[in-house]
C-alpha cells in the first residue's frame, strides 16, 4: 500500500514541477496541459460511488477524470459531464494546433475543441470497449454490458451510476439495439487476442 501512496505523491509533485516550469519560463497561460488516467482505480482504491476497478468494463474501471488547464482559452473552476475517451485529446490538440490528420489514418476519437472553446454541443456518438471477457457500449446515458458471466445487462447511468438495476428485462428493444451497435463496431476489428 504504501508504494501506491508515494507513486500518488510522485505523480503529484511532477505534475507541480511541469505546471512550475511553464509559468518560470513564460508560456504558461498559452499551453494546453490534459492530464487523464488509462483506466480506474487499482485493487486498493476507493471508486465509490462506481462498480468495479481497473481492467474491468464497469464505469470503476472506465471513467476517469480528465483534467483541462488552458489559462488564455478555458475559465478554471468547470465541471463537464460530458463522456469522452482518449483519442479525443488527439484530435483536439491537433485540431487547436491548426493541424489535420493525415487522410491515410483517421483518428478514433473527435475533436473536442468545439465544445470546450466554442460552447457547441458535444458530438454524440456511441462509446465502445471490449476487454478480455467483458464488452460494453455507451449511448447518451444507456450503456450495454456484458461481463464475464455472459449475461447481457443494460444499464441507465442517469439514475444508477452503481450499474445495480439491471434493465435488460424492461428494455429489450433497447437492449438488442445497442447489442447490435457493439456487434458491428467489433465486426470491423481484429480478433480480440486469446
Amino acid at each position: 500500500m504504501e508504494k501506491y501512496k508515494e507513486m500518488v505523491e510522485d505523480l503529484d509533485r511532477s505534475v507541480g514541477e511541469v505546471l512550475t516550469a511553464l509559468k518560470r519560463s513564460g508560456q504558461e497561460e498559452h499551453t494546453v496541459v490534459v492530464f487523464s488516467s488509462d483506466n480506474g482505480g487499482e485493487r486498493f482504491s476507493y471508486n465509490w460511488p462506481l462498480s468495479g476497478n481497473k481492467a474491468s468494463l464497469q464505469e470503476g474501471g472506465i471513467r476517469v477524470p480528465n483534467i483541462v488547464r488552458w489559462p488564455a482559452r478555458l475559465d478554471g473552476g468547470q465541471v463537464s459531464r460530458v463522456p469522452v475517451f482518449s483519442p479525443d485529446w488527439t484530435a483536439t490538440l491537433l485540431e487547436v494546433a491548426g493541424a489535420r490528420p493525415h487522410p491515410a489514418y483517421p483518428l478514433d476519437g473527435v475533436s473536442l475543441a468545439g465544445y470546450l472553446l466554442r460552447g457547441e454541443r458535444p458530438v454524440e456518438r456511441d462509446l465502445f470497449w471490449r476487454v478480455r471477457g467483458e464488452r460494453a457500449l455507451r449511448r447518451g446515458n444507456w450503456k450495454y454490458y456484458r461481463g464475464k458471466s455472459g449475461r447481457d445487462q443494460l444499464f441507465d447511468l442517469a439514475g444508477d451510476i452503481r450499474e445495480q438495476a439491471d434493465k435488460a428485462a424492461v428494455e429489450p428493444a433497447r437492449l438488442a439495439e445497442l447489442r447490435a451497435a457493439w456487434e458491428a463496431v467489433d465486426a470491423g476489428l481484429l480478433p480480440y487476442p486469446a
